[in-house]
């Protein structure tokens, strides 16, 4: 049996990356996209967790995760950031909510032009499945 990965840690981010970049399915829906896009967890400073980075970037293009960045400081960082608190993440990871209901809902807010990335609706979906595929642990 693997051992869970702890979210959002850096193993975890690392083996999401390689996911993605494993996905045929991400790589075909993927097609076309070439912005890197930041994920913060709004109230990252409240989980029982010991980072030293406020959020992560993946650096995505044509379908493929070409490797992440840690980002130290609470800033936008990227041309798409997606932002939501601690347990939205969670319950998107565990497939309780939909990524696109999420964004149009609000759950999960967005900074960046909104209809690029729906467009893109079903690599978002591909991303999501990718992350629910890791053996996840959450500190709550």
């Amino acid at each position: 049996m693997s051992e869970k990965l702890l979210f959002p840690s850096e193993e975890w981010i690392k083996e999401y990356c390689t996911r993605l970049s494993n996905s045929g399915e991400y790589n075909r829906s993927g097609q076309g996209w070439k912005d890197p896009i930041q994920f913060k967890i709004t109230d990252i400073d409240s989980i029982n967790m010991k980072l030293d980075f406020k959020s992560f970037i993946l650096n995505l293009k044509d379908g493929k995760c070409m490797g992440y960045q840690l980002v130290k400081e609470n800033k936008d960082d990227a041309p798409f950031v997606l932002n939501a608190t601690y347990s939205n993440w969670k319950r998107i990871l565990e497939g309780k909510v939909n990524p696109t209901q999420a964004m149009l809902s609000g759950i999960l807010k967005v900074k960046g032009n909104v209809a690029v990335l729906l467009r893109y609706a079903a690599a978002a979906t591909e991303m999501v499945k990718a992350g629910q595929g890791i053996d996840t642990e959450f500190t709550a």
